[in-house]
């Protein structure tokens, strides 16, 4: 399954650029004390502010996703180069290596994914990688919950098939230990 948010990025990138011009020109507009309207060069500095602030804490607006084949893709992408406090973040790793997923859904509609995978550099062998999932809709989140889950449901049968497996050739292996 394939899954991007690119039109949510242009129009969160457009919506950046205009914040931007609304919160420089009022700066400027402060600075020089030029009135370009009574009282609403600060209100407008203020609220530009809060808007641009409140972008950032959402994070990322691109997010990418791809489980088609063998390994899992997952991608951030910022909406504008100068957008200095998200950061861009890629991951792909084997489906075997996925151990868990969680969504975080945190105050004021920020949606975060936890990621949880198989790592030999982790001291716990689990590593957990974040994504911010804010601006998917929410047949989106519903349509990556399921396909990891499905991710989840084959890495479990695997899992019982190798365990079998091994059960099956240490039963074996102390048949012929007796037999010697």
């Amino acid at each position: 399954m394939k899954l991007k948010s690119e039109q949510t990025k242009n129009k969160v990138a457009v919506v950046n650029i205009i914040v931007l011009i609304i919160f420089f020109t009022s700066l400027i507009f402060s600075y020089l004390d030029i009135a370009a309207s009574k009282n609403n060069d600060e209100i407008a500095l203020v609220a530009s502010m809060l808007i641009l602030i409140y972008l950032s804490y959402l994070g990322s607006p691109g997010f990418r996703y791809d489980s088609e084949g063998e390994t899992l893709i997952f991608r951030n992408d910022k909406a504008l180069p100068i957008s200095f406090l998200t950061k861009d973040l890629q991951s792909d790793f084997p489906k075997r290596k996925l151990k868990k997923f969680n969504v975080k859904y945190k105050p004021l509609f920020k949606k975060k994914l936890e990621i949880y995978i198989y790592s030999k550099r982790a001291s716990s062998g689990l590593s957990k990688l974040d994504f911010d999932i804010s601006y998917l809709t929410k047949r989106q989140v519903r349509d990556l919950k399921t396909s990891l889950k499905k991710v989840l449901k084959e890495n479990s049968r695997d899992q019982d098939i190798i365990t079998e497996s091994e059960y099956q050739e240490k039963n074996e292996q102390k048949k012929n230990g007796r037999e010697e």
